[in-house]
């Protein structure tokens, strides 16, 4: 049986998603339907499939409601939660789609000893009792998905998602296909990585991404030579997973280096 969808609720949140004015105003829509549906709060995030795959020492980067609490946050970063999250490995790994409950997937011991240790913390230290990831993106840019929790207990929980998943599903597709296109996003959530790379690493990486010769680099960048600047490409490769120079240069382009000049 396909989960129900309030099509009236969907057809209002588009309304008002699409009458919004700026991004802050779409998460303020996106906050203000969540919460109708019963949901406390939320998460949203975008991990490049460059971070993922250069493995840098950097959290991922979220954006959140106002309900949502920030030492939480602060704690997963700090700790590093995202290298056990289950909703990231069952993502990256399995290229999982479907809506992931947490506290379904701890009991039927579908997670690890260290990725229960996420959701007990965030269950016992900061109340988040029950909560839902939504996956709206896999491919090759990287993966990207809407996390919404309540306080309300389990029982009570389980009413709440089996009336309002399907709905809960749709509006945050939605909310993503019309947000994740906004630059000023994009840039906050490639932020921690470009900040591993210094000015003349960003420089040479535009150059390539911008399709010119690079045995010509020395003449639009900075460099002595074409071999300094090769040296630095080659230690850019390595800083990078150690990957070829062809996958290097695929990255790059999926980091819009050339709209964040």
């Amino acid at each position: 049986m396909g989960r129900k969808v309030d099509y009236a609720c969907l057809g209002r949140f588009m309304d008002d998603l699409l009458s919004a004015g700026s991004l802050h105003e779409r998460f303020q829509v996106y906050e203000k339907y969540i919460q109708d549906l019963g949901f406390d709060g939320f998460t949203y995030t975008y991990i490049p499939n460059i971070q993922l795959e250069a493995r840098f020492p950097v959290s991922p980067v979220f954006a959140f409601s106002h309900t949502y609490p920030v030492a939480f946050l602060e704690h997963y970063a700090e700790a590093r939660f995202d290298q056990q999250d289950f909703t990231i490995r069952r993502g990256v790994m399995e290229k999982c789609m479907d809506v992931m409950d947490w506290r379904e997937h701890e009991r039927n011991g579908l997670i690890s000893a260290p990725e229960r240790e996420v959701v007990v913390v965030a269950r016992e230290d900061y109340q988040l009792r029950n909560g839902l990831t939504v996956p709206t993106m896999n491919n090759q840019l990287g993966i990207a998905g809407a996390s919404v929790v309540s306080l309300e207990k389990d029982e009570l929980f389980r009413r709440l998602k089996q009336e309002h998943v399907g709905t809960l599903l749709r509006i945050t597709q939605c909310f993503h296909a019309h947000t994740f296109v906004d630059q000023q996003l994009n840039k906050r959530f490639l932020e921690p990585i470009l900040r591993h790379l210094n000015q003349k690493e960003v420089e040479i990486l535009r150059h390539l991404a911008s399709g010119k010769a690079f045995k010509n680099i020395e003449y639009s960048v900075d460099v002595a030579s074409y071999k300094v600047a090769a040296n630095i490409l080659d230690k850019l490769r390595v800083k990078f997973g150690g990957i070829t120079r062809d996958r290097l240069m695929f990255l790059v382009g999926l980091l819009n280096l050339l709209e964040q000049e």
